[in-house]
């Protein structure tokens, strides 16, 4: 974005000077068209292993606490990749597609599962990443927010997650990330197994140009 924004600045600057010269002996008029295209020179991807499916399998029973008041935690993994064309400061927003299927009073870093049989959540961590071969740590701010602050790698709905460098809380430039996923599930006790219950979770991962 910046390099876009100095390109039009530059465009304006012609603008006046143009006005000012012809101002002072204007005689005749020609009218001048300006088209073009604006890309992002450093266009970036998403890649998620295994297509962006994390599969469980099949749970059964005994997976589950008996008890409302115990929890079954489970975990996964995705290894996932950020390229891009030329180094490039983005960060990435998640939508929960499934929120209204979240437990009342769930805060708001937990994803909903997609069944409101199902009484659970997860979450998704992103603890350990590499850009351009070298370790960076997490940051994250609130949309609308300016100020990034260290986080320790959890994706949230209605946050922007980037990486900075160690000790610092500014996003870098990067031409590949490379790291993995960690999902954590939480299912609570007590689910009554009167047929089978799906689980249906969805979330999608945006890329944000900074």
């Amino acid at each position: 974005m910046r390099d876009i924004q100095m390109g039009l600045k530059q465009w304006c600057v012609l603008s006046v000077l143009a006005c000012a010269l012809s101002s002072a002996g204007m005689t005749s008029a020609a009218e001048l068209s300006v088209n073009g295209h604006i890309r992002s020179g450093g266009a970036c991807g998403i890649a998620l292993d295994n297509g962006g499916v994390v599969d469980l399998g099949n749970l059964s029973r005994k997976d589950i606490p008996e008890t409302w008041l115990e929890w079954a935690s489970m975990y996964a993994y995705m290894p996932w990749t950020i390229n891009c064309q030329h180094p490039t400061k983005v960060g990435v927003d998640v939508i929960d597609n499934r929120a209204g299927t979240l437990p009342p009073g769930t805060i708001e870093t937990r994803f909903g599962l997609g069944n409101p049989e199902i009484v659970g959540y997860y979450f998704i961590h992103a603890p350990v990443s590499l850009v351009d071969g070298r370790s960076v740590n997490s940051i994250w701010r609130r949309k609308g927010d300016n100020n990034w602050k260290d986080e320790y790698g959890v994706m949230a709905p209605g946050d922007t997650m980037s990486w900075g460098v160690q000790g610092q809380t500014e996003p870098v430039a990067f031409k590949t990330l490379k790291g993995k996923l960690k999902f954590q599930f939480a299912f609570r006790g007590g689910i009554a197994f009167t047929n089978e219950l799906e689980i249906d979770g969805s979330a999608t991962l945006e890329l944000r140009y900074l």
